[in-house]
């Protein structure tokens, strides 16, 4: 488990789908963990889409905010710049029933560690 998951709130986490140890969240829980990810400086570096099937998820989207986004040294500015990226293309991307979010994240230190990885 990673730190966004240690700082959801219970009832966020029961009100998702796991998909192995990730978190499939709906459109508003998405949004919910995107801002309490902003407001403990975990950084969204990505949101997967998926259709809920009866099989598991079929892929409808894949957002990599990281990818033209640098990081400079400022946490906290890139914590914002990330989340914010993030935030814009999930409400461009609101998908209705039967589709849920996977947020791939990462705190400060987890951060410094897939960069030493």
């Amino acid at each position: 488990m990673g730190k966004l998951e240690e700082v959801l709130p219970d009832g966020l986490k029961e009100s998702a789908i796991a998909s192995g140890s990730e978190l499939v969240l709906s459109f508003a829980g998405a949004t919910a963990a995107i801002l309490i990810a902003t407001d403990h400086q975990v950084a969204i570096l990505g949101v997967d889409a998926f259709e809920i099937q009866p099989d598991g998820l079929g892929t409808v989207a894949l957002f990599d905010a990281s990818r033209n986004n640098a990081f400079t040294g400022d946490w906290k500015a890139y914590v914002a710049l990330l989340n914010a990226e993030c935030s814009r293309w999930l409400n461009e991307h609101r998908l209705g029933e039967n589709h849920g979010y996977i947020l791939t994240s990462a705190s400060e230190s987890e951060f410094a560690n897939l960069k030493t990885s």
